[in-house]
């Protein structure tokens, strides 16, 4: 052989995804040698032999490693042109049978070496020719060539050690094997002179017929079209497997009837992952793509194809794998489609049910949902059809500022006003149905966090309750202040609707952090909150007109000390903020107003000693019982203590309309 094999072989782009195609290699030699001897008998055997040193159990033999393939062929044998085809590298010898003259470059790729032993006829004799070949010097040892006589003629070729990377990747599995083989060879089994195809598990003594197989098994149907793509033909066979070997719908690019590559069946509306055909089977969808086209551009490795994957380069006229691929597409749409219409109107269905239900913010733009619904999954969990459909929603709210940008753009053509305005009935139609999503989406979010505020303060398992901390982070997450989170990320609304505007907040920290006070007070109020003035203002300056306290208490602490007394707590936090200065908006300081109110809340659980002390402070109860309030003169405070269940009972109350609306559950 007039190469360096070991050279050739490093520059052999063989993927570890794809470990049977140097068998695939050995298979479509023999399928070829067959044809060329055009004899009756046309069998092919192929042997797997697995590595049994390392097996546990008996049991495991049928999973047990690969390490060797044998493949053995009635066909015309390894002649003298056959041959010297083989000892010369990259070989137009079967060119037009779509070889490359570099298959046998890939055994090598995968497997340490490979044994030929070949019987052939020349001059009316029988020959048997042997050799080795592996990746040293020419590649070709123990080459000989002897007489024989009542033999037959064909070949057996080993692939011997196989290669870890590879070997690792290989299905162990006698069937999952065949049914590989049966997908690579399809047009082959499809067509009158597929020739007999028997492989064996040497390790079980199992054999299977792989033309059974396809039969009983792979349970094939199959159609034929031809359609045109940029002026070239392509054969479009359309094929249903009803064999569970097979798991994802496919699409094959081939070159001289073998798959090339093989990709997901992508884009289709409506497809699931079995179909069903007229009588009720469950079928696995596959198309296989023949051209004259792609069998000129197949590259030598058989890998892929010499085509541009889309029309990214510029200067590029031809047809792209995109376009085929695009093409064959819609063409795979139609076929399926009185498999995939049924399916359609089930997940539809499903769609509205979980629209009517959690997903009542998507109702008002459900009907511009229609292409994101048929691309669902019809297997999809409600969460993954969250997903989808906010995905759509945000992409309609882009497109939606887009259009608008459009549509303010000055054009200065009266004639253009009819259809402006229908332009701006549609865009004012779309926002519309926008807004109504955005208000869907916050009512639905209040509901959960009243449920999950609910939750937390349930008692635990251990018989506990949670802390204050964790009601406190729902509500506003410590630690943080309102320059940190932005308006819909906190949940002041639990409390009292006019919390959520607001001048500055801060959370769980020191008085004298705050960034609108000159103060050096360390105490930590939980929620400290500056409210901006709602009426006119005779300091104007001044960045705000009043003050909120939110304290938490542990849910159905009892044990409170005099120190851990929540009335005065609040009333010495509003001593120490009136002892220090505001700031202006400037940054100049100010003296804080004497009048200025303070609006106390206490969040708590009304144990016995909390009434006491409520009592004890002049505060009224409510009329549901579940609070307290009252007015401190000297302080200028008014103060509310809110029990856990009036702070969930009231939220449930100021949103019960908006969730009846939506038509969710109370």
């Amino acid at each position: 052989m007039n190469t360096d094999v070991a050279g050739r072989v490093r520059n052999v782009q063989l993927p570890t995804s794809k470990p049977l195609l140097p068998l695939f290699e050995a298979i479509i030699n023999s399928i070829q040698a067959i044809e060329d001897a055009n004899e009756p008998r046309r069998e092919i055997r192929i042997t797997i032999i697995r590595d049994q040193s390392t097996l546990i159990a008996q049991s495991d033999l049928h999973t047990a490693d690969i390490v060797e393939f044998v493949v053995l062929d009635d066909g015309v044998g390894f002649d003298e042109s056959n041959y010297n085809a083989f000892t010369t590298s990259d070989t137009t010898f079967k060119a037009s049978r779509g070889g490359k003259g570099v298959g046998r470059f890939m055994w090598l790729a995968a497997f340490d070496s490979v044994t030929v032993s070949s019987v052939f006829k020349q001059d009316k004799k029988l020959r048997r020719r042997e050799f080795a070949f592996c990746q040293k010097g020419s590649g070709i040892e123990s080459h000989s060539v002897t007489d024989v006589v009542g033999a037959m003629c064909g070949t057996s070729l080993s692939l011997i050690g196989y290669k870890d990377k590879y070997r690792r990747q290989c299905p162990k599995k006698l069937e999952t094997i065949a049914a590989h083989i049966v997908e690579e060879f399809l047009d082959y089994f499809l067509g009158p002179s597929c020739p007999t195809i028997f492989l064996t598990d040497q390790a079980t003594g199992d054999t299977l017929s792989l033309n059974d197989f396809y039969d009983r098994v792979m349970g094939v149907q199959s159609d034929l079209k031809r359609v045109p793509i940029q002026g070239s033909q392509f054969d479009v066979v359309h094929v249903r497997l009803y064999s569970n070997h097979v798991s994802e719908h496919r699409l094959y690019l081939c070159a001289h009837n073998r798959a090339v590559t093989r990709d997901k069946v992508t884009g289709i509306p409506n497809i699931a992952r079995r179909l069903t055909d007229e009588e009720g089977k469950e079928f696995v969808y596959a198309v296989y793509v023949n051209s004259r086209l792609l069998d000129e551009a197949v590259n030598a490795d058989r890998t892929g194809f010499n085509l541009s994957e889309d029309g990214s380069n510029l200067y590029a006229s031809e047809i792209t794998l995109a376009d085929i691929r695009q093409s064959i597409r819609s063409h795979c749409e139609e076929y399926l489609s009185p498999y995939t219409a049924p399916i359609a109107g089930k997940k539809r269905e499903k769609v509205q049910r979980f629209v009517q239900g959690e997903g009542a913010m998507y109702r008002p733009i459900l009907n511009r949902m229609g292409e994101t619904i048929d691309l669902i999954d019809p297997e999809a969990t409600d969460d993954e059809i969250d997903r989808h459909l906010y995905n759509a929603y945000h992409k309609i709210q882009v497109e939606l500022r887009e259009e608008g940008r459009r549509l303010l753009e000055p054009t200065g053509l009266d004639a253009e006003f009819e259809s402006i305005r229908s332009r701006l009935d549609d865009f004012l139609q779309k926002t519309t149905e926008i807004n109504r999503s955005d208000l869907a989406r916050y009512v639905i979010h209040r509901k959960a966090i009243i449920e999950f505020l609910q939750k937390q303060l349930s008692i635990q398992h251990d018989g506990r309750y949670r802390p204050e901390e964790r009601i406190h982070d729902i509500i506003f997450p410590r630690g943080k202040t309102s320059n940190d989170l932005p308006f819909e990320d906190h949940n002041l609304w639990l409390l009292d609707e006019r919390l959520a505007f607001h001048v500055c907040l801060s959370s769980d920290q020191q008085i004298k952090k705050s960034t609108l006070l000159e103060n050096k007070s360390k105490k930590e109020p939980d929620i400290l909150i500056f409210d901006k003035a709602v009426a006119f203002t005779e300091t104007p300056e001044l960045p705000f007109t009043s003050i909120t306290i939110i304290e938490f208490k542990k849910p159905l602490r009892a044990d409170y000390s005099e120190k851990e007394n929540p009335f005065s707590q609040v009333y010495k936090y509003i001593e120490e903020i009136k002892d220090g200065k505001a700031k202006s908006i400037t940054g100049r300081p100010l003296p804080i107003q004497s009048n200025m109110p303070f609006y106390c809340y206490i969040i708590c659980d009304l144990t016995p000693r909390l009434k006491e002390w409520a009592r004890t402070y002049t505060l009224r109860a409510t009329p549901d019982g579940l609070g307290f309030f009252g007015y401190n003169e000297n302080y200028g405070a008014y103060l509310e203590v809110v029990s856990y269940n009036k702070l969930v009972v009231d939220a449930q109350k100021r949103n019960l309309a908006f969730f009846t609306k939506l038509g969710l559950p109370r």
